[in-house]
């Protein structure tokens, strides 16, 4: 089993290795359990999440054991570099890779908990959502853009929402499949990477509107570019 710990967390090493054993016994409060599961953890005074990735099947044994970064490294390694470009997501602790015979099975990634409420909360299931909410969603988004980041799953999900006396705030989550570069991504990869936001076509469009306004497009072309890239995509997921 392989174990890393942030250096700052260095002391918390003994629980988390037992945490494959705990979470099998089912201990720790279980907040998500679907594709991956998420369990809740107080340990010394901090309260940390720690999600396990689904196992792999055997092609993916080989290509997480020799060819490719699980799940869990990149998710400690993309936490970092998040941070690094100013955009706000879970603190670290460690990531766990669990092998059988030499291979990879099962991943963990340890974090700080993130106090939120989930945009899609607040915008996709409500009728009449907060304006300025979404025009802080839109800024989020040209910020992440603006330092070079490209989220892996960009839906609404995966915006922790808090507010106080200065705006909307956000934390995000789910980075293992992020993407980075120098400065702005392409236009056309800007549009690609907020195809996941929403299904909700007047929340999507709305949106898409803040957003290109806020980047000088013409708004107009903008959504319908978008709508078309939202068209392909739903195609080929609900054909599949």
């Amino acid at each position: 089993m392989k174990i890393v710990v942030d250096g700052k967390y260095l002391y918390l090493a003994p629980f988390i290795a037992r945490l494959p054993h705990l979470l099998d016994e089912g201990r720790g409060e279980l907040v998500y359990d679907g594709r991956n599961q998420v369990a809740r953890f107080r340990e010394q005074g901090l309260v940390m999440m720690v999600k396990r990735f689904k196992r792999v099947n055997f092609i993916q044994q080989i290509v997480y054991s020799f060819f490719r970064k699980t799940k869990a490294e990149r998710a400690y390694l993309f936490a970092e570099e998040f941070a690094t470009r100013g955009i706000k997501t879970p603190q670290r602790v460690a990531y766990i890779e669990q092998k059988k015979n030499g291979l990879f099975t099962i991943g963990y990634f340890v974090s700080l908990e993130a106090v939120g409420t989930e945009g899609h909360l607040l915008l996709r299931e409500v009728k009449d959502y907060d304006p300025d909410l979404a025009e802080a969603v839109a800024r989020q988004m040209v910020l992440m853009h603006s330092r070079g980041v490209l989220h892996g799953d960009l839906n609404l999900s995966n915006f922790l929402c808090n507010h106080d006396n200065e705006g909307y705030h956000f934390t995000m989550i789910d980075i293992n499949r992020s993407h980075f570069c120098e400065g702005f991504p392409s236009d056309k990869e800007c549009l690609q990477n907020m195809v996941r936001l929403t299904h909700r076509r007047d929340l999507y469009e709305d949106l898409i509107r803040r957003y290109a306004l806020l980047r000088g497009w013409d708004a107009g072309s903008t959504i319908q570019k978008a709508v078309v890239l939202l068209d392909r995509f739903e195609q080929r997921r609900f054909h599949f």
